[in-house]
């Protein structure tokens, strides 16, 4: 009987284990790049239409890891992370808005001397 409960025990921390993992990656397999486009408008006023800014004091955001832009997108959204512009810009954004932007420019090839917002 104990031998029984010894199993079941393991199989159910083995369910738990995976059920955690596909928690995880559910966030990034729930994104809509495409969405993230139509949501990234406002960003590419200074971000550039490619994500790729014109200005050297604005981070390119084209080809930057999902997970970068989403502990980025997160740190302004709380406010840990401070600058007036981007604090005001995500604030209203939802957690899955964020995630879509992230995967948006997460996807865009990073190209070097053009961007779509200098033509």
């Amino acid at each position: 009987m104990r031998r029984k409960f010894a199993v079941l025990a393991a199989i159910l921390v083995v369910l738990g284990i995976v059920v955690v993992v596909v928690a995880a990656f559910a966030g990034v397999a729930q994104t809509d790049p495409a969405a993230g486009k139509v949501e990234s408008v406002m960003c590419a006023t200074c971000h550039g239409a490619d994500g790729m800014s014109a200005a050297t004091d604005v981070p390119n955001l084209a080809g930057q890891h999902y997970e970068y832009l989403m502990e980025q997108l997160i740190a302004f959204k709380e406010g840990t992370r401070r600058n007036g512009v981007m604090n005001e810009m995500v604030r209203p954004m939802s957690l899955a808005q964020l995630r879509n932007v992230a995967a948006y420019y997460s996807t865009v090839p990073v190209t070097v001397g053009t961007s779509n917002a200098r033509q």
